[in-house]
């Protein structure tokens, strides 16, 4: 064999060995995104059901320590007016107060079953859902919230409308929580053939390049819902500073 045709051969080997090589580097790198995908989706996982339990943990305190004891006192008192038919003042003192005890445990039914799921959302649209929201909010925590609506608001899924009308939820219960801020601002508008949705308040701030927050359920959950859409969230926030959370999500057919 000539030297020309060793060298043939050598490259021909080379080349043999690289291409191994690097398909093993594909490969190796592809169980490696996999690995890091489960992983990531089992910790989502983990995050979504302990979310579920805490929300579910939270309505059954609802039910249990408020309105079930609350239907309890009004069988009380509707037992209590078998006594006191036969006068007309006092039957009607414990009327007046059933009737405004009834009132209130409707009201609070009307709010456990509105955090659930907003019917307002599917009747009214995504602009209404976010103005009832911030009414809620101001009148359970005591913190103004002004929503602003940029119109035409852009046409979206049942699904994506959600998601925002989630984001806004979350985004409000953290500055209620967290922000210590005198009022947040709900901007709804078109952007990018889709909608975009901000929460932006005033208040303390926070690091947002930090892991931990990266990490949150909150924040979890809010990316989540948005990627399911095709959406996006981006929150930023820095110490003193305030918070502002946006959320994007594609137009119906986008």
């Amino acid at each position: 064999m000539q030297p020309a045709e060793w060298e043939l051969w050598w490259i021909l080997i080379a080349a043999g060995l690289a291409a191994v090589i690097l398909g093993a580097a594909v490969v190796l790198s592809v169980l490696i995104q996999q690995r890091r995908f489960l992983k990531a989706h089992r910790e989502f996982s983990g995050q979504l059901i302990e979310a579920q339990e805490e929300e579910r943990a939270w309505v059954a305190r609802e039910l249990h320590d408020d309105l079930i004891q609350r239907v309890g006192l009004i069988g009380q008192e509707v037992a209590g007016l078998r006594t006191l038919i036969r006068n007309p003042d006092a039957a009607l003192h414990h009327l007046t107060g059933l009737e405004a005890e009834l009132r209130d445990l409707g009201e609070e039914i009307r709010r456990l079953a509105h955090r659930m799921h907003p019917s307002v959302l599917d009747n009214l649209g995504l602009p209404a859902a976010l103005r009832t929201l911030a009414q809620e909010v101001e009148a359970a925590d005591q913190l103004p919230v002004r929503v602003v609506v940029d119109e035409p608001v852009a046409p979206l899924s049942p699904a994506a409308a959600l998601t925002l009308y989630r984001v806004a939820q979350e985004a409000l219960r953290n500055v209620v929580k967290h922000a210590a801020a005198g009022e947040a601002t709900v901007r709804l508008s078109r952007e990018q053939g889709g909608a975009s949705l901000e929460v932006v308040d005033a208040g303390r701030g926070f690091d947002s390049t930090a892991n931990d927050m990266r990490r949150g359920l909150g924040v979890t959950s809010m990316t989540e819902r948005a990627r399911l859409v095709r959406g996006t969230v981006r929150i930023v926030s820095a110490p003193g500073r305030g918070t502002r959370t946006t959320a994007w999500v594609p137009g119906n057919g986008g």
